[in-house]
């Protein structure tokens, strides 16, 4: 039987053995001409030039025994064949990323929509498995499946590699199927038109345009950035195509001026900034690292006129304002509402730059600074342009001064929520976001960077003192489902859930775990039910997560959000006292009473009942002043030593065996003297 990789050794070996012939012949003649020539055998110079002129001699000798073949323009016929190719399934994906070798592939990308992989007619069992595995009751996309095998003989085919990774595929794997599997969601495909082409031999080099009027949305007619024209190389032989690289023309229409390199401390070896202007209302921003796609750096801005891009970049900066020990970004751009400062920080995660701030004209002016990078970082900075700081006072000092500029309505506070003497940092804006830093080794560590809450459902976050566990809340469904997570640090990037527990508070009449719109209305009570989950990667039972899960509930928790001004908050870092005294909110405790009951300061002063108030406890939080009331009953008041909030709870000896809520919720501040 005919073997092609048999046949192919052997004719590596026959075109060697030619070679090492010629080799010898060459060194033969040369050998016999320096013997000649030379009047010391023995120099080293003359040995030395004998040895380059013999090595010139077989690259030529070389050069001339291998073929050339001539380099030929692709036809439009052939042009149109390609562009049909690579609009199919099996090849598509191979144009969506760079890649500037095999190893370089992101197969995920490749088979985002399946390349003709994915297995037709996947049973109902299989099906059930899989959804098994993932906890889940019933499928939200369409489900793709792609067998282990499948996919090891497609990398093969088209790359030629043959030590193929167990990860190099993120979907999820089911081992009973040994295959892949991935809801897919309905998503845009890129179309493309193969513009040109050349080709020596099998060997092609492929332009190929995005079909960018189809584009969603605002980058319909962009031809830049992740949608400029690629230049593939392959080899195709009768039966397949093995592709080389895949490279992304990133400055196709770019702004020279500020497109360059640049190095960033996160990132070994520089990375490629690419500014465009195609757009004369738009400006775009794209970072490349090693020829890939790292990141997009948005350009609106905003005003009460509406929103608008910035037109033009003027300069751009990098260095770490947000004291992480990684570089940031300024960009200092013109647009239709004047000039802008947009700062972008740099962030663990997916989408390693985030938006930051956006300095228009009137705050510049504010906290005098001009349009220029050095005054950018001057204001930023200060005299701290360094990379570690020697007291958590000295960086949150930094942090807060930098969140002021950001928006002076952020509030700070401090806490501590791990074991430790050293508060950590809160920043945010009450009801919309927080943050929270700790001070490890001079540095920044952001557990929680820019979380959201206060909408869709979450209702904060919260964490128990000196614990180091953290948790969120949040409702599904009007709190048909809530979902209770509890968190704790990582050594690297934000808070990780630990565990998390799915109630379920409607009549689940088919068990698949989500309200239908008749199960909502469904009347009657309701049996209530819980999913318990781990995610630390131990092997638990469901009896010991739930005794993690009520140790975690007797915890007392606090919410995590800033309640200090800023000058209020330096205050608290110099070590002044800042806040409500004890002495201004026993009075005002009292004051409340009193207006509340018309006929309690009678009730007092006739000395016949019992009635008092005192502080019960205080810290640099909170404050709580016990009422007890001529009947007996016994109130607490809970109060916020910088916003003022207060709540109240009762407890009746005898009667209740513990405090219960009130329905009192007021300001203590309306009621101080």
């Amino acid at each position: 039987m005919y073997n092609k990789n048999y046949a192919s050794l052997i004719e590596e070996a026959c075109n060697h053995f030619t070679k090492i012939i010629l080799i010898s012949t060459i060194t033969l003649s040369l050998s016999a001409c320096g013997s000649v020539n030379s009047t010391d055998s023995n120099d080293p110079e003359q040995e030395s030039d004998t040895e380059e002129v013999t090595q010139e001699q077989v690259e030529t000798v070389d050069e001339s025994n291998e073929k050339q073949e001539p380099i030929v323009a692709l036809t439009e016929a052939e042009l149109r064949e390609f562009t049909d190719l690579f609009n199919s399934d099996e090849y598509n994906g191979f144009l969506l990323e760079s890649y500037n070798s095999p190893e370089e592939i992101n197969w995920d990308s490749v088979l985002e929509f399946g390349a003709g992989l994915s297995v037709q007619d996947v049973s109902e069992n299989e099906i059930s498995d899989y959804l098994e595995s993932k906890g889940e009751k019933e499928l939200y996309g369409d489900l793709f499946v792609i067998r282990k095998s499948d996919l090891a003989d497609y990398i093969i085919q088209h790359t030629g590699l043959s030590n193929i990774a167990d990860d190099v595929l993120f979907w999820d794997y089911v081992p009973k199927y040994d295959s892949y599997y991935k809801e897919h969601w309905a998503a845009h495909q890129n179309q493309y038109t193969c513009v040109s082409g050349k080709k020596v031999g099998a060997h092609y080099e492929l332009r190929f345009r995005v079909n960018s009027e189809e584009l969603p949305g605002t980058n319909a007619g962009k031809n830049y950035g992740k949608w400029a024209d690629r230049v593939l190389k392959m080899t195709r032989t009768s039966d397949t195509m093995v592709f080389e690289s895949n490279v992304i023309q990133w400055d196709d229409y770019c702004d020279e001026e500020q497109t360059f390199d640049v190095e960033l401390s996160q990132y070994d070896g520089p990375v490629h900034f690419v500014t465009y202007s195609a757009n004369p209302d738009e400006t775009d921003i794209t970072i490349v690292k090693d020829g890939n796609f790292l990141a997009d750096l948005y350009t609106s801005i905003y005003s009460e006129d509406g929103t608008k891009y910035l037109k033009k970049v003027i300069a751009v900066g990098f260095f770490d304002f947000n004291s992480d020990g990684m570089d940031d970004i300024a960009v200092i751009g013109d647009s239709d509402f004047g000039k802008h400062v947009l700062l972008y920080e740099s962030v663990h995660g997916d989408y390693p730059f985030e938006s930051f701030a956006d300095l228009n004209e009137e705050k510049m002016s504010d906290i005098g600074c001009d349009f220029t990078i050095a005054g950018v970082k001057e204001v930023l900075l200060g005299d701290k342009q360094k990379e570690q700081y020697s007291s958590y006072q000295d960086l949150y000092m930094h942090l807060a001064k930098v969140y002021n500029i950001q928006d002076d309505k952020n509030q700070f506070d401090l806490i501590f929520s791990d074991d430790d003497d050293i508060p950590e940092f809160v920043v945010g804006y009450p009801g919309y976001w927080v943050s929270l830093v700790s001070y490890e080794k001079g540095q920044a560590h952001y557990l929680m960077n820019r979380w959201p809450y206060g909408a869709g459902g979450n209702g904060g976050y919260s964490y128990a003192p000196r614990t180091g566990i953290y948790y969120n809340g949040n409702a599904d469904h009007a709190g048909a489902i809530y979902y209770n997570t509890y968190m704790s640090k990582r050594d690297v990037g934000e808070l990780g859930t630990d565990y998390w527990v799915k109630d379920i508070n409607f009549n689940d009449l088919d068990g698949d775990g989500w309200p239908s719109e008749d199960e909502l209305n469904a009347s009657g009570e309701y049996i209530g039910s819980s999913e318990f989950h781990n995610e630390t990667g131990k092997d638990m039972t469901e009896d010991e997560i739930k005794e993690v899960i009520s140790l975690y509930e007797s915890y007392e928790m606090k919410q995590i959000s800033g309640r200090m001004d800023y000058p209020t908050f330096l205050d608290k870092l110099a070590g002044k006292e800042v806040g409500i005294t004890k002495e201004q909110a026993l009075v005002a405790i009292k004051n409340y009473c009193l207006e509340q009951n018309a006929d309690l300061e009678n009730i007092v002063n006739s000395g016949n009942y019992t009635v008092y108030w005192n502080v019960e406890s205080i810290d640099d939080a909170d404050i709580v002043v016990l009422y007890r009331s001529y009947t007996g009953s016994q109130l607490r008041y809970y109060i916020d030593r910088f916003s003022g909030s207060t709540y109240s709870k009762e407890f009746v000896p005898g009667i209740t065996e513990e405090e219960q809520w009130t329905n009192e919720y007021f300001n203590v501040k309306d009621y101080m003297d």
